[in-house]
């Protein structure tokens, strides 16, 4: 209870911090800044850029993401340390660095020569992918690991199939985790802007994305549109986290 109340005190200051600057922003910008970015051409196609590319990172991240996770989770040797650490580095490398690497990679001329992905809608979600696939496979791997094995034996035992007996019990109980996960790399892949600049150049009307347009918006000295653009972001990012809270809160699953 003491270690409880002690915590209070950080805790609200750092609420406190988060709230001060949140509704210090919305307190700067008028309705009709909103209106005037929402007439903004360049700014809906950099939108609707951005929910593209980062629906096909997320698709990528939960095909190769969550299978790594659950290996992970169910191996311990050398081999597997190493993936995890791998893993790793495009979360706490600066996504610039990322950018840089595959630019490399799709400057090279064996990969140049099959299909061009420097400056395309491609080549932007494999940027995206790369920064936020890392929290697929971190809550893939977390949540297999809270699961014993013995509940897929079980199942085995009572006849159910090897992955009848996985999708049953183990996949259902991670799922939660998982999905959340998968919402973590989309808004990461959403708000992506280092990799997705040095891969796609940001250029106007075919690869900028959300990010990108607000940077823009700001180096041309429009800051108002720029700080409605940023709002408008975090106003997204908080309804779905927030949504998804509620949706999962009350799920259970019983063996």
């Amino acid at each position: 209870m003491k270690l409880t109340k002690l915590s209070a005190l950080p805790t609200g200051i750092l609420v406190a911090f988060v709230l001060l600057v949140v509704v210090w922003g919305f307190c700067s910008v008028s309705p009709s800044d909103f209106l005037t970015l929402f007439k903004d051409k360049e700014f809906i196609s950099a939108v609707v850029f951005g929910l593209k590319t980062s629906f096909v990172a997320v698709l990528f991240s939960s095909i190769f993401g969550i299978p790594a996770g659950f290996l992970l989770a169910r191996n311990s040797g050398v081999l597997s340390k190493i993936s995890d650490v791998m893993f790793d580095l495009p979360i706490v490398i600066p996504p610039l660095v990322v950018g840089v690497l595959l630019l490399n990679v799709f400057n090279s001329s064996i990969v140049s020569d099959i299909y061009s992905f420097v400056f395309t809608f491609y080549g932007a979600s494999i940027a995206q992918f790369f920064v936020a696939f890392p929290f697929t496979v971190k809550s893939s791997k977390s949540a297999f690991e809270l699961i014993p094995p013995v509940y897929e034996r079980i199942a085995m035992t009572l006849g159910a199939g090897y992955f009848k007996s996985f999708f049953d019990t183990t996949f259902r109980l991670a799922f939660d985790s998982i999905v959340s996960g998968l919402i973590l790399s989309w808004l990461r892949s959403l708000g992506e802007f280092g990799a997705t600049l040095i891969v796609s150049g940001g250029i106007a009307y075919k690869t900028e994305n959300i990010p990108i347009n607000i940077y823009l918006k700001i180096t041309e000295g429009n800051f108002k549109e720029g700080l409605a653009a940023s709002l408008f972001v975090i106003a997204v990012v908080f309804v779905f986290v927030l949504l998804t809270k509620f949706l999962f809160k009350n799920r259970r699953f019983t063996p």
